[in-house]
């Protein structure tokens, strides 16, 4: 850690390292995060499955199709209402264990969590009521709409909420300021933030966050009336470039999980019972499936591409496993990784130790220097951090990462392989299974037959790689989204505000750690319970509407 003449090393600590509180904090939520996110991808990816049911029935008649669309939407709304209590959990978290998320509720998030909740989310409910009513009943043009309507709001949910979390991960309209205090980072579009409110509200909070927790400076008198608006544009989190890529990729994610937890059911029941009823539920939730799977290559290169710019240090972290020692240098020479990046395998990948050297550039300056140039009216905030060396704070900041790029990289390299062999799984199923095509089904079956069939038999392959898709995927958006989420460490909001100015300013001990835990994980038993009551109860939706079918 920094060792600093001027005895900087200690208050530099109690931003940067982390307490047992910050990491009991940390624990749980990711914890409620997660299990949001399970039912979230269920309710995101069951109405792709529906539909292709029901398109089925339309076109043929097959009872079959309608029979299990009709028990599947009844799972769906069960896991809808599981979304709700989950999302609630969650949010309330944020406010309760990271209260300074605040100013980013209050903020850049206002307009995108204020549509979720009042267009989005709202609409989403009122559509999914509207098709429990009316499948099976109405004409095919209603019921079809209404269920695409539920599917796009559900959709349009999850972007507002993800172009949240982009800003998180590149606050667009800061401009330069997170540059001024750690030089390798880029500028966030334009300069649309009031610098006299963020400087005022950074050394509030670092004050507050040297006696305890930075978030105490919410309750400090007058704490509004000090720092002011933060920013005059309220659009600047829809605007962020990174909002769009973040949201296809991890919806594309959302929706693999969720037919993929389908197709797993289905092909497992087919091995239990050597049904054929089951074979052709599958392949229609198959080629939906397929297809969003071999999308998410595509728009996870462009994901990738905003954090090469926008996230540099958390790209160094990515490629740690694969880099060696070096990576802990001046910089790496990592062809397959600097091909993908930066469509040159020639060009080096800084290391560690370049972002240590570039924040040298900052000299002697102090924090103090810095507001005195750029807002000194903000001064008397900052207590004892206004000795500091703005160059300390910086190593600080890299050296707070380095020990975690071993575990953020496993992530990243979990989810690439996952995601290559998720790809190379549905490229079988399509060629092998759903569609004939010279050459491609001839290579298909010889692994399927030849390779595969010989380990689990030929008449499981299909069920085989069903279930294969389905981990897969579940493996590929989990890792994935650790890799994103830790590797923003030590920032939660990237290049402004560190995990420990954000945590509250109470405890967070253990015994309450596992009692929250508990609660989550007991609503996330009871929540799959009704599922799995709800799928195997056919006729339920009819039964509760008062009908027959």
């Amino acid at each position: 850690m920094v060792n600093s003449t001027s005895g900087s090393g200690s208050l530099l600590a109690a931003v940067y390292s982390h307490s047992a509180s910050v990491g009991n904090a940390l624990f749980i939520s990711s914890l409620g995060i997660y299990l949001h996110a399970v039912f979230v991808s269920l309710t995101l990816g069951f109405p792709l499955a529906i539909l292709a049911w029901l398109v089925g029935w339309y076109r043929s008649g097959d009872g079959l199709y309608l029979r299990y669309a009709k028990t599947l939407t009844g799972v769906w709304v069960v896991n809808f209402a599981l979304g709700v209590v989950t999302g609630t959990v969650v949010e309330f978290g944020l406010l309760d264990i990271w209260p300074t998320s605040i100013l980013l509720f209050s903020g850049p998030a206002f307009v995108p969590l204020f549509f979720e909740a009042t267009i989005a989310f709202i609409g989403e409910a009122v559509l999914v009521g509207l098709f429990v009513l009316g499948v099976g009943r109405w004409r095919a043009r209603y019921t079809l709409s209404i269920l695409l309507g539920a599917w796009l709001l559900g959709s349009l949910s999850g972007y507002f909420i993800l172009a949240t979390n982009a800003w998180m991960n590149v606050p667009w309209g800061v401009g330069g300021l997170p540059s001024a205090l750690y030089p390798f980072l880029p500028s966030y579009g334009p300069e649309a933030a009031n610098v006299t409110t963020v400087l005022t509200v950074a050394a509030l909070v670092l004050n507050k966050t040297l006696a305890g927790a930075g978030s105490a400076a919410l309750a400090s008198p007058g704490f509004t009336r000090q720092v002011g608006p933060l920013f005059s544009d309220p659009w600047l989190a829809l605007t962020n470039p990174d909002a769009v890529s973040t949201t296809v990729h991890t919806l594309l994610a959302a929706y693999a999980v969720g037919l993929g937890a389908v197709a797993a059911a289905l092909a497992v029941r087919y091995v239990r019972t050597r049904d054929a009823a089951y074979l052709k539920l599958l392949r229609p939730v198959l080629w939906v499936l397929a297809v969003v799977v071999l999308a998410q290559p595509v728009t996870g290169h462009f994901m990738g591409e905003d954090v090469v710019h926008f996230q540099p240090l958390k790209f160094t972290a990515y490629v740690a496993l694969t880099s060696g020692p070096e990576i802990y240098g001046y910089e790496v020479h990592n062809p397959v990784e600097a091909l993908v990046a930066y469509g040159d395998p020639g060009r080096p990948i800084p290391g560690f130790r370049y972002y240590m050297e570039r924040c040298g550039a900052l000299g002697n300056a102090t924090f103090g220097d810095l507001y005195r140039r750029l807002d000194p009216g903000a001064l008397p905030y900052l207590g004892p951090f206004a000795n500091v060396s703005l160059a300390d704070n910086c190593r600080a900041a890299v050296e707070a990462l380095v020990p975690l790029a071993p575990a953020v990289s496993a992530m990243y390299y979990a989810m690439v392989g996952a995601g290559v062999l998720l790809a190379t799984a549905a490229l079988l199923v399509v060629f092998g299974f759903l569609t004939r095509v010279p050459v491609l089904s001839a290579a298909a079956d010889y692994v399927n037959y030849r390779v595969l069939g010989r380990v689990v038999g030929g008449d499981n392959v299909l069920p085989f790689l069903a279930v294969a898709m389905a981990v897969l995927s579940a493996v590929a958006a989990s890792a994935g989204w650790a890799a994103r989420e830790v590797g923003r460490q030590p920032w939660t909001v990237y290049g402004l505000f560190t995990t420990n100015e954000v945590v509250t300013s109470v405890e967070v001990s253990p015994g309450f750690a596992a009692f929250v835990s508990a609660v989550l994980l007991a609503v996330a038993a009871l929540g799959a319970a009704a599922m799995y009551y709800t799928a195997t109860r056919h006729g339920l939706i009819d039964r509760l509407r008062g009908g027959h079918g």
